[in-house]
């Protein structure tokens, strides 16, 4: 049992319509883009005679290309209608992929090896470059990616995606603790941006979250549509309970209905 992914056709909330992505293209489309930046430093650790300047630029090659295929990666798992639940649930549980997590994480371990790279270089005495930014700059990566690990670990006391339950919802994971009711579940919108993402805001007024595609794991377009067919329709509930499968075919008969 684990992730299902489903194509649905829900009419999402509000009018017009928000596009899934800004200019219709998919954000890994910059993977070219990204790797372009790996073409300076690949040359300098091809053809410059000092070693450790070679060492340290190579890393960074490394990392670049890393961060190339991890943007591709999580590219991949924005699409337009799909929604991706957990199966073995008894709710039905919008939640994302574990691959493109575990694809930041490995990005983030890779982005230690210029620092690696720096110290060795300091530790035998290897020629390299005079600058202080050159010494500087792997040791900065490698703070950002110690302390983005810490953030990712901290986060994980949260479930992932949002789990809609008969009574309520819960989520969200990198964006806010949500433990609300049903009755507390006010506005359900989509944001434009250069990917969409799902407004949810308390009935109260406050707290209004953002939640991007990646968070979700589906479109936030359907997330939408199905959050506020079972915030509308509380005699649905139930359904819920039998697991996202019966849940999305819930939706679909009485949507169809209409």
């Amino acid at each position: 049992m684990g992730l299902v992914t489903a194509h649905t056709r829900l009419k999402e909330p509000g009018a017009p319509s928000v596009p899934l992505f800004r200019n219709g293209r998919s954000p890994g489309r910059l993977a070219p883009v990204i790797l372009a930046f790996a073409v300076p430093p690949a040359a300098v650790a091809v053809f410059d005679d000092r070693l450790g300047l070679r060492l340290v630029m190579a890393s960074l090659v490394i990392v670049i290309s890393v961060a190339a295929i991890v943007a591709v990666v999580r590219s991949r798992t924005m699409a337009a209608g799909v929604v991706r639940f957990h199966n073995s649930s008894h709710s039905l549980w919008l939640r994302p992929p574990v691959i493109p997590s575990l694809a930041v994480v490995v990005l983030l371990i890779v982005l230690l090896l210029p620092a690696v790279a720096q110290g060795a270089v300091e530790l035998f005495g290897l020629d390299t470059m005079p600058s202080g930014l050159v010494r500087r700059v792997p040791y900065v990566l490698a703070a950002f990616s110690l302390v983005s690990l810490v953030v990712m670990l901290w986060r994980l006391r949260l479930a992932p995606g949002i789990e809609m339950t008969p009574t309520g919802i819960h989520g969200v994971r990198g964006v806010g603790a949500v433990h609300w009711r049903w009755d507390e579940v006010g506005d359900v919108t989509v944001e434009p941006g250069r990917v969409a993402r799902l407004a949810l805001a308390h009935a109260g007024g406050s707290p209004v979250l953002a939640v991007p595609a990646l968070l979700l794991g589906s479109d936030p377009r359907q997330a939408a549509a199905l959050l506020q067919f079972f915030r509308d329709n509380p005699e649905d509930r139930v359904v819920l309970a039998e697991g996202g499968a019966a849940a999305l075919r819930r939706v679909r008969e009485v949507t169809a209905l209409r």
